[in-house]
């Protein structure tokens, strides 16, 4: 646990010298990482082992990039706890979660607990952009709670039981969850569904540009939806278990189909976007 906080103008850093080469393997059954101070940076460490929770953003106006998170066994199995690679939680929110790679959380569990996820988002105003995420029991990318105005933009979600889910529930709860933005994400090969809605639901939720294939139901929402693709992404080397090669061959549908608004410059390995005639689909700019 951390606790000391930056200021908007002098943040906090911590950082691995050579990404993922800081690794942590937590014992147990609990959180990796509660970093509880505000305006801190996390970035490219590799976590790992038994536990229930990667990273956890307690604070607010935190950024996690770079990081590698994988194989967390949730030792102490489904139950109330939940589990979850990165969460954000607290009265705040407003984190950063970009270019992170999440991949088997719980994946023994998949299918059979709806308490573990990828990355989990509490809380409202938080931004979840070039991520790749995989092998989760639950949702690769899952709102929750109090969750309301995310940006999910340019992610790519695969081989879990539910691709990305929006809603509230449980503690938390408010009106509804509103104002989310989804856009330029591949969810591809998802279990039961690709993108979802769920639980308490508010207005002005839209959905724009993003490639869902090959998962039990492509889309049960009921926010606006435009621009969606339905084919296979064309992955230059698609493997199920997370290790695999997800940018696209050159007659991916996924170029240049993406929207520019809140589209993050640059994708998951540092590239700018756009470098065609528009935006691509997904974590990698082509």
């Amino acid at each position: 646990m951390t606790r000391k906080s930056g200021t908007s103008s002098a943040r906090i850093r911590f950082v691995s010298d050579v990404k993922w080469g800081a690794k942590i393997v937590v014992s147990g059954t609990g959180i990796t990482w509660d970093s509880r101070g505000s305006y801190v940076d996390i970035d490219g460490f590799q976590i790992t082992g038994s536990g229930r929770h990667g990273l956890l953003a307690s604070g607010a106006y935190l950024t996690f990039k770079n990081n590698y998170i994988h194989d967390l066994t949730v030792s102490g199995g489904c139950n109330g706890s939940g589990g979850a690679a990165i969460d954000t939680y607290g009265p705040v929110g407003n984190v950063l979660i970009d270019r992170n790679v999440v991949r088997n959380i719980g994946y023994r569990y998949i299918g059979a607990c709806n308490t573990i996820q990828g990355i989990y988002i509490a809380n409202a105003n938080n931004v979840v952009t070039n991520n790749i995420v995989s092998g989760v029991a639950m949702a690769g990318i899952q709102q929750w709670h109090g969750a309301t105005a995310s940006t999910i933009v340019n992610n790519t979600s695969f081989h879990n039981k539910i691709g990305i889910l929006l809603g509230q529930g449980d503690a938390g709860t408010t009106t509804g969850s509103a104002n989310n933005y989804v856009a330029n994400n591949i969810v591809y090969d998802n279990r039961a569904y690709g993108v979802i809605e769920m639980g308490k639901m508010g207005g002005n939720n839209r959905y724009a540009n993003n490639l869902v294939a090959r998962s039990g139901t492509s889309w049960k929402v009921k926010g606006y939806v435009t621009g969606s693709i339905s084919s296979d992404p064309l992955f230059r080397n698609y493997l199920a278990n997370g290790t695999g090669d997800y940018r696209v061959y050159s007659s991916s549908p996924a170029i240049d189909r993406g929207t520019s608004a809140k589209a993050p410059t640059i994708d998951f390995a540092g590239v700018a976007r756009p470098r065609g005639a528009a935006v691509d689909v997904g974590a990698y700019e082509y």
